[in-house]
């Protein structure tokens, strides 16, 4: 019988400042692309929910995921789970003009007035 393991850390202390990031996340990429479908989105509130109810906390999504932004912005909202999220999206422009409108579609589709962490995929001129 293996010997119980302490819980795994799920934030982990930036070098020099001690801010904690979030060391689990999840992906919603394909998974979360699932537009209306009344079914899918029950299910997927439930995983988000059992996901943050065991200190999940990164959700990591792309305006290229479909609705993906939509849905995990609709169903944050609908079980009051934003504030324990870090969210996490992409940016797949080539202008800068391009790119803030992109971060703010982004918001809007999260239902969020921030995004902890924005990747940035190619290059702005």
């Amino acid at each position: 019988m293996l010997a119980h393991a302490a819980p795994l850390p799920t934030a982990r202390a930036i070098p020099g400042d001690g801010r904690r990031l979030p060391v689990v996340g999840l992906g919603t990429w394909q998974t979360f692309d699932v537009g209306a479908d009344t079914a899918a989105r029950a299910n997927l509130g439930r995983l988000l929910a059992r996901f943050v109810e065991q200190d999940g906390q990164a959700v990591d999504n792309s305006p290229m995921y479909g609705s993906a932004e939509a849905v995990v912005g609709d169903l944050a909202r609908e079980r009051g789970l934003r504030q324990r999220l870090f969210l996490a999206t992409k940016m797949w422009t080539r202008s800068a003009e391009a790119g803030i409108a992109q971060m703010q579609e982004s918001l809007r589709r999260l239902g969020s007035e921030r995004i902890e962490l924005m990747q940035v995929h190619n290059l702005l001129d």
